[in-house]
């Protein structure tokens, strides 16, 4: 005699078809899920799962829209006393230990990539319009500069992606980001290059200005004052 499931509650059911799908898409990615998968994984009936979704993109619909705000979490500016260029540091630096550490988000940005459909879009143009209150902060921060820091910053973003992406396929300029010291030379990059961004910030006639006041041991307080140089330059001139 066939041994009869244990009944279990509405809530249950959709727990275990939740972390079927999970265990699935960290497994194949979101290209190989099936709703048959699902329902084996989650040992549930037909009916159960279809009571609850039409079918498998509305499914996945519902899914990623678990993962909407995780651009907009990663990207919130810390309060570091206003200091920009360690938020700056700090938000690319977030950026890539968070979607790192989330094997979920890589599958969902490598599903966005491979297929045009109105989740993926939706998904995609969501991250897009979590990005626009920072894409400002710092563009007017480098108005009055030759750096285009919106650009930059895309390619770093874009950059993050593509090595956290790639790296399951094979190390990329010989970096491996499955080793810790290649992750940590990573970070240090950004905020190497976040140095030289917020440096070019600076015009030149007024970094020398500044550079021959600390000669002249001028307290970096009076020449922050003077300048409008922040504090966290003056200490690495």
């Amino acid at each position: 005699m066939e041994k009869r499931r244990k009944r279990r509650s509405a809530e249950d059911v959709e727990k275990s078809i939740l972390e079927a799908a999970t265990a699935l898409i960290r497994k194949d990615g979101f290209s190989h899920l099936t709703t048959t998968g699902i329902m084996q994984k989650a040992e549930i009936e037909p009916v159960q799962f279809y009571r609850r979704y039409k079918d498998l993109n509305a499914f996945i619909d519902e899914y990623v829209k678990k993962f909407d705000y995780w651009f907009s979490d990663v990207v919130k500016i810390p309060v570091s006393g206003g200091n920009d260029q360690a938020d700056y540091e700090a938000i690319l630096c977030n950026l890539f230990d968070s979607l790192w550490n989330n094997k979920i988000m890589q599958e969902l940005l490598r599903w966005e990539i491979a297929t045009d459909n109105e989740t993926s879009r939706r998904t995609a143009q969501l991250r897009e319009f979590h990005t626009l209150p920072l894409c400002k902060k710092f563009a007017d921060l480098f108005s009055d500069s030759d750096t285009d820091i919106v650009a930059v910053s895309a390619l770093l973003v874009g950059g993050i992606y593509y090595m956290i992406l790639h790296n399951r396929v094979s190390a990329f300029s010989g970096m491996d980001l499955s080793r810790e010291q290649d992750r940590e030379r990573l970070q240090k990059a950004i905020k190497h290059l976040s140095s030289l961004l917020f440096q070019d910030r600076v015009q030149p006639s007024v970094i020398k200005i500044a550079v021959a006041m600390k000669k002249d041991s001028v307290p970096l307080e009076k020449i922050s004052e003077y300048t409008g140089i922040p504090l966290y330059i003056l200490e690495k001139l």
